[in-house]
Formats: structure tokens, C-alpha cells, sequence
């Protein structure tokens, strides 16, 4: 039977999307601000309904949030029942955030050159199965875990230096090892309280369409398969280690397996958005680096596009943080509290391992 047979239960897809949004020069220093707040405002309030629960915010922590208050921006889509829906839903969402954002550089990377454990971006997959399909759902995923991680690495620094094409993975805080409570929110692959989805963490930020295409298709079809293939939290966590110097014949090997299942192409671990933004940022600089990503999340296509980015004014912060953030406050502390605290209705749950 194929992954695409039509017998298999039905799976369902939905997507969060993180980027940084950034003000200033290459004199003053990039950063992101509250300023941002007034772009999430503008969807919130044309679409309160949609954009409540289908945009968020995240502020920094620690002590470098007293100079940068404000980190990434993200956007979420409605749930799916094909990856191709599922991206057209994304681009959509993509060019609704550009709209409402007309100024600002929208920079999707796990990691600037600055970042810290909490300053961070990510893309959120989530995954929903029928209860009975969890367990092995959850294993065909983990087996792959390393190799979709890779393919969407770009996060290539750590303290102000090249780190490895994922540095954001072992050194966010968001994220961890896989450990026997898949609930345990802070890891690179849950099962979530709230929603009780399956949920990849452990990817960066993926602006190229075919790649984020790509990714989709083969999260899809491993959903899709009938077997339960062999993994090991064991083997995931090793693999881990490779998030800081690129795949390794291990790695590349289950990619090969990977384009055998679903015509995942092995191509996308060996040429990554980390290299080729390290390669412009070394040739062409900062700035002009910068405004080809904001180009590429806007349209798709590596480039600038001209995107106004001057520092803004204090009170366009303020503005914006009346306006989006505090009429979300509610449905934010509740969405916390059932992230982190409700209790699982599924019963005892445990996610075996299976031998190879």
C-alpha cells in the first residue's frame, strides 16, 4: 500500500511562522521593536476572528531584553487536509503579513548574528492523526527528524560567530533532546496539550517555496505511511550533535531513504539557506543581505524589494502594543495555560521506541 493510498485515516496539517522584523543601518545596529506591533494590529483588527488565534508575538528575555525588548513575529495557518493547500495557506499568510508590515526588513532566520537562547525564530509544524496512529506517527517523524531539520537550516551563527548550519537547535531554549514524556513542551518534536497534535519545533525558518514545499510533502507522507518504521530517542539525540557541523553520512543515508518513500530530493541538506546567506553576508554585507531576505519572505525570490526600514519612533511602540497586545492579553493567558499546564485527556501516554 503507498503513503498516498486512500484507505490510510486522514491527516490534518497546519504551520506557524516566526520572522524577525527589523529596523535601523548597518551604522546604528539592526533590531527588532515594538513598532512591529502596529503591523499585527492591522490584521487583528480587519480579521479579529481569524487573526486572534492566526498571529502572536514574542518578547525577549533576560537581561538583553533591557536594550531589545521584542523578538520575532509570527503568523499560523488554518488546519489542512493536504500539504498543497497547506502552503498555499502559508504563502497567503506570508503576503498578508508583508501588506500589513510595509516598513521594517522581515528577515526569516533562526538566528542573527546577535541572537540568544531567547531570541529566536522558528517554523512549527503540527500534525493531527487519529489517536490510534499517534504512537507510530510520531516514531516515522522522529526517524527523519534530522534529516528535515537540516533541510531547512538557517540559523549559521552563535555569539557573533559561524556555528554550524542549525545553531539555533542547540542552543535555543524552546528547544531540547527527545526525552519519554512527549509532553514535555521544550523539545524538538511534542505532542501538544492544547491542541494534541503532533508538532515539529526543530525547524528554521524556511522562506524558499520549493524547500517549504518540499519539507511539507514529506512530513505528509510520512504521516501517511501504514508501517511503523524503527527509531530511537537514543539515535535522534545523537544526531542532534550534527546540527552544528552539517549532515553526516547517517544523516545523508536516511535522506536517501526518505527520496525511496516520498521523493524527498537529498539535495536540500547540501545546499542551505545558512550557506548561502554566510556567502552573501562575507561578499556583499549586512545590508544588503538583510534586505535580500526581507525580498525573498516578501516575494519568494532572493532580492531586494526597497523595503523602508528607519529606526522608528518611541511611540509607534507604545501604539502598537495598545492596539495588538493588550486586546490579545486574554486569549494569550489562556492559550499559555492550556500550552503548559492542562492536563492530557488522552489517557496515559507513552510513545515506544521501535528497534531496528
Amino acid at each position: 500500500m503507498s503513503a498516498s493510498s486512500p484507505d490510510l485515516p486522514s491527516v490534518t496539517l497546519g504551520l506557524e511562522e516566526e520572522v524577525f522584523v527589523l529596523y535601523g543601518d548597518a551604522r546604528h545596529g539592526y533590531r527588532a521593536s515594538t513598532a512591529s506591533f502596529r503591523g499585527l494590529a492591522r490584521l487583528l483588527w480587519a480579521d479579529w476572528r481569524r487573526n486572534v488565534g492566526g498571529t502572536a508575538s514574542n518578547f525577549r528575555r533576560g537581561t538583553a531584553a533591557r536594550r531589545e525588548l521584542m523578538s520575532s513575529v509570527e503568523i499560523s495557518t488554518p488546519v489542512h487536509a493536504h500539504p498543497d493547500t497547506l502552503f498555499m495557506s502559508a504563502m497567503s499568510r506570508r503576503r498578508e503579513l508583508a501588506r500589513a508590515l510595509a516598513e521594517g526588513l522581515m528577515v526569516p532566520l533562526g538566528l542573527l548574528p546577535g541572537s540568544d537562547e531567547y531570541h529566536t525564530a522558528g517554523l512549527h509544524i503540527h500534525v493531527g492523526v487519529p489517536p490510534g496512529r499517534l504512537e507510530a506517527v510520531y516514531g516515522n517523524l522522529a526517524r527523519y527528524l534530522p534529516v528535515l531539520a537540516h533541510a531547512s537550516a538557517s540559523s549559521p551563527w552563535w555569539n557573533g560567530q559561524p556555528s554550524g548550519p542549525l545553531s539555533r537547535v542547540p542552543n535555543s531554549f524552546a528547544l531540547g533532546p527527545l526525552t519519554p514524556d512527549p509532553l514535555n513542551r521544550f523539545q524538538d518534536l511534542i505532542v501538544t496539550r492544547r491542541l494534541g497534535t503532533i508538532e515539529l519545533r526543530v525547524l528554521d525558518p524556511v522562506w524558499e517555496p520549493e524547500r517549504l514545499h518540499a519539507i511539507l510533502s514529506a512530513v505528509y507522507a510520512l504521516a501517511r505511511l501504514p508501517e511503523r518504521l524503527p527509531w530511537s530517542r537514543a539515535v535522534y539525540n545523537r544526531l542532534r550533535a550534527t546540527y552544528h557541523i552539517g549532515p553526516d553520512a547517517e544523516v545523508r543515508a536516511l535522506a536517501q531513504e526518505l527520496r525511496r518513500l516520498c521523493g524527498f530530493d537529498p539535495g536540500w541538506l547540501e545546499h542551505t539557506v545558512s550557506a548561502r546567506v554566510l556567502d552573501s553576508w562575507q561578499v556583499h554585507g549586512e545590508a544588503a543581505t538583510l534586505a535580500a531576505l526581507d525580498g525573498a519572505y516578501r516575494t519568494g525570490t532572493w532580492g531586494s524589494v526597497g523595503t523602508p526600514h528607519v529606526r522608528p519612533g518611541r511611540w509607534q511602540g507604545v501604539a502598537g502594543f495598545a492596539s495588538y497586545y493588550v486586546p490579545k492579553l486574554p486569549y494569550m493567558l489562556k492559550k499559555v495555560r492550556a500550552e503548559h499546564h492542562a492536563e492530557w485527556s488522552g489517557g496515559e501516554l507513552k510513545i515506544g521506541e521501535v528497534e531496528g
